[in-house]
């Protein structure tokens, strides 16, 4: 397929990175140095130009016969007018749109197909990792209705030393992977679970919530304190306030403007105007004693501090952003788990936009680790098989089912039938062992 990406900074190199190996993709960038740089680094064609200028963006779909085009520029109505402009000049061609505002986020928006936010993604996924006291990753499948999560096993919660097989799984869940040591193990039906262990379930939104009681709560997360009065520090917020569970939500801010267009915005929200990052701030806000502290910052720098701050004083839940890939070894270096990758976030929407789910949907921690979608066809092996006769290779591991729009989670005696949409987790990088089970149609 071919792919016009415009823009070569944050958001575009990241699309482009993601797809480059799928795609033939186009960049169009005006910027000398990001230019040269996405074109030695990535395996991309690069077009020198302003992508917001219509001569240009008429050239490169005319030359590059782009099936799909991004636009990932800093400014939203640029995106939007390019999105538009594309449209108009081929009707067939799919148009996605990068938006920081999220005012600009409408349902319906004539010549744009998708609108992405990074912003309003991680916002979501702060408010859940934040909200589920024992989760440390969360991924979501909207389009599946499906959610993925990771949580943390310590040694008070009550599942440590239960057989997988014997957690109760009817709430919507299924376990399909531990992370022990480093290692993922996926066959995990009689794995007893350890102090240390990272728990890998999917499901509904219920169930995940289902799951996280089971693991079992010490103290309901109520009082949250936001650093950063951003947007997506607002958005969060809001998030937190509008659910139905009754929460104190705090937002330190030292710009002066940003907290009274806080106050205008949000309500049954605290908003203190002051530099969260000075210790007598901290300690007569009481920063780190509220249940879950959430950095937010655009400064890399300045959410690892937050973080390690937080982590001296012993705070209950830490949830923090960061935007360059280098810094993900360096939380990950100081025991930080709740973390939310910037790079991700983008990697995983273009992903869904741009890749058939019978490629891959969603990735999960490290990039080997997908999941995709298999429709039971007459040319499937899995064709009136029963789960549990399945010669399933390490590393494969089916983790829900599709059938007539409900979903389910098959249990060994479950027999496929034509239609069904399987969802299927791998680690694996060799076809060949995907082919053994699904047969030769699955995509490459």
């Amino acid at each position: 397929m071919k792919v016009i990406i415009v823009g070569g900074g944050n958001v575009g190199y990241i699309a482009a990175e993601t797809i480059c190996d799928i795609h033939d993709v186009l960049v169009i960038e005006k910027d000398d140095q990001t230019a040269e740089s996405v074109k030695s680094r990535l395996n991309v064609s690069v077009l020198h130009e302003d992508g917001t200028n219509p001569k240009n963006l008429e050239y490169a779909l005319e030359e590059h016969g782009a099936e799909i085009i991004i636009s990932t520029l800093d400014d939203d109505a640029s995106n939007l007018f390019i999105c538009m402009y594309a449209k108009s000049l081929s009707p067939e061609i799919k148009t996605i749109a990068s938006i920081n505002n999220p005012d600009y986020m409408i349902e319906k928006s004539a010549g744009v197909d998708v609108l992405i936010s990074p912003e309003v993604i991680t916002a979501k996924k702060m408010y859940r990792l934040a909200t589920l006291e024992n989760a440390v990753d969360f991924e979501e499948i909207e389009s599946l209705g499906l959610c993925i999560a990771i949580f943390a096993v310590e040694k008070w919660h009550d599942i440590v030393g239960k057989i997988v097989m014997d957690i109760d799984s009817s709430a919507g869940f299924s376990i399909f992977g531990v992370y022990r040591d480093d290692s993922l193990i996926l066959e995990v039906d009689s794995l007893e679970v350890h102090p240390g262990d990272r728990v890998c379930v999917i499901g509904t939104p219920d169930g995940l919530e289902a799951f996280n009681a089971i693991v079992g709560i010490e103290e309901e997360t109520r009082e949250f304190t936001i650093l950063g009065g951003s947007v997506l520090g607002m958005i969060l917020a809001r998030l937190l306030v509008e659910d139905p569970v009754r929460r104190y939500v705090k937002i330190l801010e030292k710009n002066h403007d940003k907290c009274v267009e806080l106050s205008k915005n949000l309500n049954g929200v605290s908003i203190v105007n002051a530099d969260y990052t000075e210790p007598e701030v901290q300690t007569q806000e009481n920063v780190f004693k509220s249940d879950c502290t959430i950095s937010t910052s655009h400064q890399d720098d300045t959410n690892l501090l937050m973080c390690m701050s937080a982590q001296k004083f012993n705070a209950r839940k830490i949830v923090s952003r960061y935007f360059k890939k280098e810094y993900q070894d360096i939380f990950t270096f100081t025991g930080l788990e709740s973390i939310i990758g910037y790079h991700k976030i983008v990697s995983n929407e273009i992903t869904k936009c741009t890749v058939s789910d019978e490629m891959a949907i969603i990735r999960l921690k490290n990039h080997n680790e997908l999941f995709f979608k298999h429709t039971v066809s007459s040319g499937s092996k899995l064709l009136d098989v029963r789960n549990g006769d399945i010669r399933m290779p390490p590393g494969i591991r089916i983790v829900a089912l599709r059938r007539e729009g409900q979903l389910s989670f098959p249990r060994l005696d479950i027999r496929f039938q034509e239609g069904d949409e399987v969802i299927v987790f791998t680690n694996v990088t060799k076809e060949s062992e995907l082919f053994k089970v699904f047969g030769k149609n699955l995509s490459e």
